[in-house]
């Protein structure tokens, strides 16, 4: 069995593409995938710099003459079942797979797993020649089955659990947040933890501008120093601020979902404070005690919650603990991938078998303790 990812990191580096390029990794790693990685067309990269009514002219033109992608490299293909995964932030990343000519013909199984899956109108129309394309919200499996008449399956999001989780007790800032957060709460911690005569530190990580066609190869750029420097923070992180994507003040969404910031923190043990998603699958996948410690809506009020919790050293070093225990028996990455290679009947590789027995040892040990 060969494993092959085609992926964009040739193509965009972003905070949004770090979750993907993270899960590659953890593939690459533990599947012993062989990454394919597809750069720009040189008309595609100067029709980027055009106007918006220009460069759709333009692109236009490009995908139906050269497409937008090229691969420099394609390995040669044994005899064995060769499987290529794609993983995309939305469905039109799917077109990334149009980089290899004939790739239908080439591979005997081929797998998308698209982040933000809703709106079926935006997929390429490669999605349609996929046998298995998995998306992250429940909600939207039966219209995607239905439109594409593909089989459509669920995978949640995850957290590389077993190398970057923790439930250390030691954590010197008080209050971190990345990611979208409505304004008023940020305004009302700021004002209140971030002044002279504080002894709190409120945290906000904000993320690096996105860069398209970057000319340094993934290994040469900050995108994973990023990705590790994050989960430094959040391992030194009382609390972690999450809140519902249809909470008013985020940015609009059509559904509520589990996005990677709640198994972000809960891997790293910190207590997760904010508005817990409303989808059920919440009710399903983060279902233990303190998993979420909800906000008042009046944010001055939260200010409030956040001292009393910071005092109550007992509670949180419960919620370190159980938050990481909780992760490493079901959340981590090397899970997700087992569904997902379950799903589309692949043997487990060996090596994530073996990490796999290492997250069941160490949920086994601190349980233990």
């Amino acid at each position: 069995m060969n494993i092959f990812i085609l992926s964009s990191r040739g193509l965009s580096s972003s905070v949004f593409w770090d979750t993907v390029f993270e899960l590659e990794n953890i593939l690459v790693r533990t599947c012993n995938a062989k990454l394919l990685i597809p750069s720009g067309q040189d008309l595609l990269k100067w029709s980027s710099e055009l106007p918006p009514l220009a460069n759709r002219i333009v692109r236009k033109a490009i995908k139906s003459t050269t497409g937008f992608y090229k691969l420099a490299s394609f390995p040669e293909l044994s005899n064995k079942s060769n499987v290529l995964l794609t993983i995309g932030i939305s469905g039109s990343d799917l077109e990334l797979l149009s980089s290899i000519p004939k790739w239908r013909q080439r591979f005997d199984l081929v797998i998308g797993y698209v982040f933000d899956s809703w709106n079926p109108n935006i997929y390429s129309k490669n999605v349609y020649h996929l046998d298995h394309l998995f998306v992250a919200l429940p909600e939207v499996i039966d219209e995607l089955q239905q439109h594409f008449n593909i089989p459509v399956s669920l995978i949640p999001f995850g957290a590389d659990v077993l190398g970057q989780g923790s439930c250390q007790v030691k954590r010197s800032i008080d209050l971190t947040s990345f990611g979208r957060i409505p304004e008023q709460y940020h305004k009302a911690f700021f004002n209140k933890f971030n002044q002279p005569g504080s002894e709190k530190i409120y945290y906000r990580s904000t993320p690096r501008n996105q860069v398209k066609f970057p000319k340094l190869p993934y290994e040469k750029r900050q995108d994973e120093e990023d990705t590790l420097l994050l989960f430094h923070i959040l391992r030194n992180s009382k609390i972690t601020l999450a809140f519902d994507t249809i909470y008013p003040g985020m940015r609009k969404f059509p559904y509520s979902f589990i996005t990677l910031r709640w198994f972000y923190g809960a891997a790293t043990g910190g207590a997760i404070v904010g508005k817990r998603p409303t989808t059920p699958l919440y009710d399903e996948l983060l279902n233990w005690e303190d998993a979420t410690i909800e906000l008042p809506d009046n944010p001055q009020k939260s200010v409030e919650l956040i001292e009393e919790l910071l005092q109550d050293t007992q509670r949180l070093q419960s919620i370190y603990k159980r938050n990481y225990v909780e992760s490493l028996a079901r959340h981590d990455w090397r899970y997700r991938i087992q569904s997902m290679l379950e799903k589309v009947q692949i043997p487990l590789p060996h090596l994530l078998g073996e990490e796999l027995l290492q997250l069941k040892m160490l949920h086994n040990k601190l349980v233990g303790n």
